[in-house]
């Protein structure tokens, strides 16, 4: 149970550092936005799933999709579908760009992920982006979710792929 109060509270204190007090004035005050920066993305990314601690899914390579929402320059939230030969799952995990280069954009995700066998918990991992163009982006990610009741322990992804902005 300290796990998820401890993922609570730092998703909490990332969304209250990336997301401006005044942009949650504006919007709700329905004054012009000052933020400024809204965008949604899709992407489909290749996926390597590798279990550990005794489970039936194997080591094996799936695809993916996501969805996200930019509400800040900082920070994302998104939402993905996996799946594999043997299972499938979803997520939900915010992004933090914590630094950023012209071209190469590196961030860190927080988050919750469920498999259809029943494994969910709380997630994090880091990743990057290079961005081709305005739109266009290539993404690669790491992360590791950790095993709640269930008999996988950790279940580390990598994935890899596009991305497109609206």
């Amino acid at each position: 149970m300290r796990r998820l109060t401890l993922t609570g509270c730092v998703a909490a204190t990332l969304l209250a550092c990336a997301f401006p007090r005044s942009c949650v004035a504006d919007a709700a005050g329905g004054e012009a936005d000052e933020c400024g920066f809204d965008s949604c993305y899709v992407g489909a990314a290749a996926v390597l799933v590798l279990p550990q601690g005794g489970h039936d899914m194997r080591r094996i390579g799936g695809g993916s999709t996501r969805f996200g929402w930019y509400f800040s320059e900082l920070l994302a939230f998104e939402a993905d579908a996996s799946w594999l030969e043997n299972c499938a799952g979803a997520g939900v995990q915010g992004l933090w760009h914590f630094y950023g280069y012209e071209r190469l954009d590196p961030f860190m995700t927080f988050g919750a992920r469920g498999w259809m066998n029943g494994d969910v918990g709380p997630a994090a991992g880091l990743g990057t982006f290079y961005h081709l163009t305005e739109s266009w982006s290539l993404r690669a990610d790491v992360q590791a979710v950790l095993g709640l009741d269930c008999r996988c322990d950790m279940l580390y992804t990598f994935s890899a792929g596009v991305q497109y902005s609206f």
